[in-house]
């Protein structure tokens, strides 16, 4: 699936799929359901400028409101718009300040590429068109006039892979100049230009004849509070923190190190039945 989900282009994809079908027939036919174009990378819409595959821009939103998100909605409110206040100003200060051209992640994604573009060799069709072989054999067209590469990864980031580095060094000019202008300094700068203006407090709110809305009725619900996000079905649980644990002592054979349920020794009736009362029946 990760195969299917992270390839650049259909080929790709299709043999990624064809593999999970001979592999698990019952996992192609619940995958294929599902509207490829909401999961694999080949389909996603060039205009964006990213290959994200995962939803980690909404977890790192989640994780910054983390302290208001449980409050009232006018407080969480007010709480997410102060937080955004300070962000963009303070973004605004250091972009003025900063001397780079290129955001820096996307430097490092462009210098990942200049070290992989050695192992390339890029040969001239006609001007701006390269045919470009990579050391495990893979030929590609590399377009430096429409900034596009048979990969699909150039068209996808915006940022020169590997191949079109090879070429682009083959008419000695910089990959720099390449970058797609969303990583670029003006359009950063742009993003964060509008300000978040203060909003006067409670005290200085306008009043008005109509009624007052009143808050819902709050009731605690019994139980324990749930803090952590819930896991997805297929989600792979975290392993669990050990660190406070003492030594691990087998209740079988009395020796450090193990646990009953991965004993050498024949176990004792009491925890054979505990044991089987554990595993999934067939």
């Amino acid at each position: 699936m990760d195969a299917a989900s992270y390839s650049y282009t259909k080929n790709g994809f299709d043999l990624a799929m064809e593999s999970m079908k001979r592999d698990c027939v019952e996992a192609y036919e619940w995958l294929v359901k599902i509207p490829a174009e909401t999961w694999a990378r080949h389909l996603f819409d060039t205009n964006c400028k990213t290959d994200l595959v995962v939803n980690n821009i909404s977890e790192v939103f989640n994780r910054m409101i983390l302290n208001v998100r449980n409050k009232p909605i006018r407080t969480m409110l007010e709480g997410i718009r102060n937080k955004l206040m300070v962000k963009y100003s303070g973004t605004r200060v250091k972009a003025a300040a900063s001397r780079w051209d290129i955001t820096p992640f996307y430097t490092e994604k462009l210098a990942e590429a200049k070290r992989w573009s050695r192992d390339c060799n890029a040969q001239n069709c006609e001007i701006g068109l390269w045919q470009v072989t990579s050391s495990s054999g893979r030929v590609v067209a590399v377009n430096l006039i429409n900034k596009t590469c048979g990969c699909r990864k150039w068209d996808l980031t915006g940022i020169p892979c590997n191949h079109a580095v090879a070429a682009i060094m083959k008419v000695q000019q910089h990959p720099e100049d390449y970058v797609n202008d969303f990583f670029k300094k003006p359009m950063y700068i742009e993003t964060f230009r509008h300000t978040i203006y203060p909003v006067p407090g409670p005290e200085d709110w306008t009043r008005t004849n109509t009624p007052d809305i009143d808050p819902p009725v709050f009731r605690e619900k019994p139980g324990r509070k749930q803090y952590k996000r819930r896991k997805g079905k297929f989600e792979v649980p975290a392993p669990r923190d050990t660190s406070r644990m003492g030594s691990i002592t087998c209740s079988n054979c009395k020796l450090v190190g193990h646990r009953y349920t991965s004993c050498q020794v024949a176990l004792r009736p009491s925890l054979q039945v505990r044991k089987n009362d554990h595993q999934v029946s067939s």
